[in-house]
């Protein structure tokens, strides 16, 4: 009955307002302990950041109540009682500003917010203003609080009335519809049913026979017999591994890099197969995950696990090494954990409690590795491998013999060329010349700079004005060339005195040659010490040869062999010294042999993989991710939201196999739930948390809690089998329903997150290409080996999964069509719906050929009626027989169709069925 408060004296109605406070009045307990729970955590974590005691975006503070009360620069945003009338209020709805834009608070806490509007804002006296939390503090807060760090329950099915659920996941559906006064879907036919499972499982099209076989098989094992036969599948590891492969960002290349090299990966199909192989398997989602982090610490050569290892090997390769392991970092958190931990690679996570010490600990794992190709099979396993052996071996001998001619060249010069070395290294002019030179400038004056340092460093070392052979030289060095020129009389004259302690051989040169300027000083030495580099080469650059000189000689050699020689090279001189030409043609040859390894069917079965480096450092932060920048040093260790706050560094190599560990632990919470709602999503073309890439703080808890958990229980109770979770799914009545819209309800749900019907869903672009191909019947459905051109005439029929995958030239039809970017992890495809889509549907060759080929069958059987031609086209590409509407329409066209000698009438009814609705959606 209404109120009749307007009839009530004054002092009664005053009974029924709300009891207001001023900023001095004391709140109820109960009322100031709603505030701490469920209102100060909110403008913590969204709002303080911009309102609050450093920072005040439109004037506003929200970190005290008096401040509230006063409101912005526009005026006041509360009014005390009547949240509908506050702009705080409006703001957070985003019914006028949205606030926070970074996006919508969840509903519960807009509530909050407006429960303590209704109740006068109450506030703790003489609390302090509300700071922003620190991190230790916002760690414990959101350990505590955030639904994704919380332990996975394994709730019991709730009650429900009636006969329409067939296990616990639809317990937890119809719960929800129940309270929302909904009802479910009817069940969708058998044809349909059929339709979207093979799909689901296999991302083919059920065949004709299959679907009258399932539709007259009323028998109550029928559906569930189906399931397992689509489980058993090789296709199914197609299809599901093809979403794996969203996950891992893989390419069939490396991305964009300026070494001239063939920028294709020479084993990356053997990833792609070792995943599509252990779905096959149904390897348990946690040892598939330590396969993928550290299978070299478990499996030996010619283990196909260590296939595994492509996950952190066949992400874009960036020209900063620190790029590549942020790639590395985000593959693993993003795409099994829902963290964006890579936030933290230049200051603490904005939202998350992830620091940069979490990051840099990651960073530390991901660091020390070595890429290695280790064999995954036997090496000759192919029969061809004799004659990938034989150019192979001629390549490397190619290599060889250019690595040999490139270390005789440049020990040649340092044995040989003593004056343009040596002129440069004590030359003050001539070392700023040098600096200015090109690399192409430097190979036409023949200069290589590596040489002249190592002139300069045994001139450091050796440096003393009294010295019996480098003396003059090194006293020159000092002076500089004007000096010398100006002073060489006077110096000359103390060199080759009788009283001198120069090397006899220096001092007679001297004596002989009088050189008035730098350049005839050096070409003085250079006279003398060319018999002792003569001597060097002619001994094949063995240091022994100086113990066969004699006299002054001898001393030159031993002086000039001594600590870092000039003429004494290592591998890494050799390397250093090499001219840029020199690197180029080395390249080309490594190319060439890199794409015989990609393309000779031959190759020994190798994969990309890694292993740990034999000293593992202490990482370290980066200063605002500035390498140059170095912090505090950090354990290599898991993120410590997920972490015990004491756990232990990790100690065992790189720490691969401890993060693998810490990963797939039981009491983390998250990798059972995020692995959970990417199969969830895939069945239902949406996921139960609606960021599948990020389960953080800004994170959408998800549609159905109790139900999301009920699947990570169900994934971890049974093996961590991802098959027996899909056949938990599809048994579901929630699977089974039809897909037909509901007007009324649809403007309650518009976008169906209480599961009252199935989802309708487009075909990916790699489902669409091969059920065309199934249905033309050129589809080759056999497994594994090296990626093909498939968008090239003349379009192979492999399944697109094995097309090639070219990182830094992905093709438009891809983009089209909704294929995820290979540059990073993709927790979920874009779903567009844009005009390039059907313009390729109606001019694509690839299309046309498949309708002529369907058409052709059809011409080859002169015998059939042109009824019976329409019905073998729907049957191969609809799997059902053509209505009477259609049979009509259809036929009328055939019957006036004008003739042409390249395309037939039939041609033209098999694409308009390819590029249907019906065929490229699942109902």
């Amino acid at each position: 009955m209404p109120m009749r408060i307007i009839t009530l004296p004054l002092v009664t109605m005053v009974c029924f307002l709300p009891s207001f406070a001023s900023a001095e009045t004391k709140f109820s307990p109960e009322h100031v302990e709603f505030f701490e729970k469920s209102v100060r955590p909110v403008f913590i974590k969204h709002c303080v950041s911009c309102h609050g005691a450093e920072k005040q975006e439109a004037g506003l503070r929200l970190d005290a109540r008096s401040a509230i009360v006063k409101g912005a620069d526009s005026g006041k945003i509360v009014v005390e009682g009547n949240p509908d009338e506050s702009g705080l209020i409006q703001a957070v709805r985003y019914e006028t500003f949205e606030m926070p834009p970074a996006g919508q608070l969840p509903k519960e806490e807009i509530a909050a917010i407006e429960q303590w509007v209704k109740l006068g804002m109450p506030w703790p006296e003489e609390a302090e203003p509300i700071g922003p939390l620190s991190f230790d503090e916002r760690l414990v807060n959101d350990k505590q609080h955030h639904w994704a760090y919380q332990p996975i329950q394994d709730p019991p099915a709730p009650e429900v009335e009636g006969d329409w659920a067939q296990n616990e996941i639809d317990h937890f559906v119809e719960k929800r519809l129940s309270d929302n006064g909904i009802v479910p879907a009817e069940p969708t036919d058998r044809r349909t049913l059929i339709r979207r499972a093979t799909f689901d499982l296999t991302g083919l099209p059920p065949t004709q026979a299959e679907v009258d076989a399932f539709v007259n098989d009323q028998s109550p094992e029928a559906y569930e017999k189906l399931i397992d036969r689509l489980l058993a599948s090789p296709q199914y590891g197609v299809k599901w591994g093809r979403i794996w492969l969203d996950v891992a960002r893989y390419s069939d290349t490396r991305g964009y890099l300026n070494d001239g090299q063939d920028r294709r990966f020479p084993y990356a199909h053997a990833y792609r197969d070792y995943v599509i192989d252990s779905f096959n398997r149904d390897t348990p989602y946690t040892e598939f995950i330590k396969e993928q982090l550290a299978a070299d610490y478990f499996a030996q050569e010619g283990d196909r696990r260590l296939a595994g290892l492509g996950l952190i090997r066949i992400g874009r390769q960036f020209l900063k090494h620190q790029d590549t392991i942020d790639d590395r970092i985000d593959v693993v958190t993003r795409g099994v954990l829902g963290l964006t931990v890579t936030c933290a690679r230049c200051h603490d996570h904005k939202y998350d409690a992830i620091n940069m010490a979490d990051y840099y600990g990651l960073y530390g794992v991901f660091d020390p590795l070595n890429e290695t190709t280790p064999l995954i099979g036997a090496i000759d396993s192919d029969p061809r491998y004799p004659e990938f052996k034989k150019r192979y071996d001629e390549l490397q001998q190619e290599l060889s013999n250019h690595h040999a001619n490139v270390e005789k060249s440049v020990r040649t010069e340092a044995s040989t060329y003593f004056f343009d070395l040596m002129v440069r290294a004590v030359s003050k002019q001539q070392e700023v010349d040098i600096a200015k030179y090109e690399q192409n400038e430097q190979e036409a004056k023949n200069v290589r700079p590596h040489l002249v340092n190592k002139w300069k460093a045994f001139a450091d070392q050796q440096w003393k004005p009294e010295h019996p052979i480098w003396g003059p030289l090194f006293e020159t060095r000092e002076l500089g060339e004007e000096k010398y020129a100006a002073e060489h009389q006077e110096l000359l004259a103390k060199w080759t005195a009788e009283e001198s302690k120069l090397n006899p051989a220096v001092r007679e040169a001297l004596a002989a040659k009088q050189p008035a300027t730098l350049p005839a000083l050096v070409d003085t030495y250079d006279e003398l010490l060319k018999p002792v580099g003569k001597a060097f080469l002619d001994a094949g650059f063995d240091r022994a040869f100086v113990d066969k000189l004699e006299g002054s000689q001898k001393e030159l050699g031993q002086s000039l062999l001594q600590g870092n020689s000039p003429l004494a090279l290592g591998d890494n001189d050799i390397r250093a010294a090499t001219f840029t030409s020199e690197h180029a043609v080395q390249k080309k040859i490594e190319g060439k042999i890199r794409g015989h390894e990609i393309d000779s069917p031959g190759a020994p079965p190798r994969a990309m993989a890694v292993t740990d480096r034999d000293r593992v450092g202490q990482p370290v932060i980066f200063l605002r991710g500035d390498p140059g920048r170095r912090g505090d040093q950090v354990p290599r260790q898991f993120v410590r939201v997920l972490n015990e706050s004491e756990a232990p560094a990790y100690q065992q190599g790189s720490g691969r196999l401890e993060l693998a560990e810490d990963i797939i632990a039981a009491d983390n919470p998250l990798t059972a739930r995020v692995i959970a709602n990417r199969v969830w999503m895939t069945h239902f073309d949406r996921p139960l948390v609606l960021t599948p890439g990020d389960f953080g703080i800004r994170s959408d808890p998800p549609t159905h809690p109790l139900l999301l958990d009920h699947l990570a229980s169900y994934l971890k109770k049974n093996g961590w089998s991802l098959k027996k979770l899909h056949k938990h799914i599809m048994l579901s009545a929630t699977y089974q329903q039809s897909s037909k819209d509901r007007p009324e309800l649809r403007e309650k749900d518009p976008e169906n997150r209480l599961l009252w019907k199935m989802n309708r869903r487009r075909l990916s672009f790699e489902e669409m290409r091969d059920a065309m191909l199934a249905a033309s019947g050129a589809l080759d459905d056999s497994l594994g080996g090296r990626a093909v051109k498939i968008l090239q005439d003349p379009y192979p029929p492999r399944r697109t999964v094995y097309g090639f995958v070219d990182r830094q030239d992905l093709p438009n039809l891809y983009r089209a069509f909704d294929y995820p970017s290979p540059d990073a992890t993709s927790p979920e495809r874009s779903k567009t719906s844009v005009p390039q889509q059907a313009l390729y549907l109606l001019n694509s060759p690839f299309v046309a050929r498949q309708a002529e080929h369907l058409a052709g069958e059809l011409l080859d059987q002169p015998e059939l009626s042109d009824p019976e031609k329409l019905a073998h086209l729907f049957h191969s590409i609809l799997q059902r027989a053509p209505t009477v509407d259609e049979e009509k329409m259809f036929l009328e066209y055939v019957t006036n169709a004008q003739k042409s000698e390249n395309w037939s009438a039939w041609d033209s009814v098999a694409q308009v069925l390819l590029v249907s609705n019906e065929f490229m959606f699942v109902d």
